[in-house]
């Protein structure tokens, strides 16, 4: 060993704490910075080393308080930094965002949602009560109606029955028949052919009205291209692809029955009835047949409700697309296509 060597194991001997806690602290910045460049994904612990230590710069895990990956796994894990779990396959680690501003706009979310379902439950009990109230009314009105008479009454009630007169029909005879008939044959003739006129004209002026209104929609640019991360909506028809409770729920569909924090749904099992609760990340979008009803779940159209007209495969395209046909607000009627798959899910 050279001298500087001797020297540099000595200041370790004479203050190991110190520099053991600065290597430590380094490794864990590195090792958290390439976590975090994984955004929400739940990814394998040594997936992540493998990619820290490709920097030459890296800083050694024996020059750390840590003797393996997993007792520092388990670190990230008690101090809140990342979600951990163990599988057969080794540590699988999730990085947590403590971002202030994000924890803020989440935050702000739940209490929304929370005032959402405080407005609902007053609505319903208003409701319920009117509903109450409207059933007693009635109630009482059918009391009253079924009130026996008293004998006292029944004395001054007098029955007038009055037979009607039977009145034969009038017969027209000879000439004057004949002329009735024809000129009532007539008015109706008239009548018939007004109303035929009628609807001729109310049909071309509803297709005058159809072409006006496609003409001002194609002229009309396409909404903003909006993209978010979160793409849970209500009533989605989704498949599980977490293999919690020994696989029971694994590769089978759902349908979402609440959205809680926009990343998380509350999803009731076809087969079973069973309501489990999971983040967006372990769910995945369905794309049905032609011609069933489907949600933009991002891009342009986000939030609108449409339906499949065809899958389209195009061998110059990255990836297959389809063409959706918008059913509801003021794009109705609108052919939508190249579409992502990954942008559109069967509703329930």
């Amino acid at each position: 060993m050279s001298e500087s060597h001797h020297r540099q194991m000595r200041l370790f001997r004479e203050n190991s704490g110190k520099y053991m806690s600065y290597y430590s602290d380094m490794f864990k910045k590195g090792f958290i910075e390439v976590l975090r460049r994984r955004a929400r994904n739940r990814v394998k612990a040594n997936t992540v080393y493998q990619e820290y230590i490709k920097d030459r710069h890296h800083v050694h895990m024996n020059s750390t308080c840590w003797e393996t990956l997993s007792s520092f796994v388990i670190f990230l894990g008690s101090k809140g930094i990342a979600d951990i779990d163990q599988t057969e396959k080794g540590w699988y680690v999730k990085y947590k965002d403590m971002d202030p501003e994000r924890m803020a706009k989440r935050q702000a979310a739940e209490r929304l949602d929370k005032m959402k379902m405080t407005a609902d439950a007053v609505s319903e009990k208003q409701i319920m009560d009117q509903v109450k109230r409207a059933h007693d009314m009635k109630s009482g009105q059918k009391q009253e109606e079924k009130k026996e008479l008293n004998r006292d009454e029944m004395k001054d009630l007098k029955i007038a029955l009055k037979a009607k007169k039977k009145e034969a029909p009038a017969i027209n005879i000879g000439k004057q028949a004949v002329f009735e008939n024809a000129t009532s044959g007539l008015k109706n003739k008239k009548k018939r052919k007004k109303e035929y006129k009628k609807s001729n004209l109310q049909q071309i002026m509803e297709q005058e009205k159809a072409k006006r209104r496609k003409k001002e929609t194609s002229s009309k640019p396409y909404p903003k291209n909006v993209r978010k991360e979160n793409w849970i909506f209500k009533d989605l028809v989704v498949k599980v692809l977490h293999k919690l409770n020994d696989k029971k729920y694994y590769k089978k569909k759902g349908v979402v029955k609440k959205v809680h924090n926009k990343f998380e749904a509350e999803v009731k099992m076809k087969d079973s009835g069973d309501i489990i609760r999971l983040d967006q990340e372990y769910l995945e979008t369905v794309i049905p047949g032609v011609g069933k009803p489907v949600l933009v779940v991002n891009g342009s159209f986000r939030g609108y409700e449409g339906e499949v007209l065809s899958l389209d495969d195009d061998p110059k395209a990255d990836q297959p697309t389809v063409t959706v046909k918008i059913v509801v607000g003021e794009w109705k009627g609108e052919k939508v296509s190249g579409i992502e798959l990954e942008d559109v899910c069967k509703l329930a």
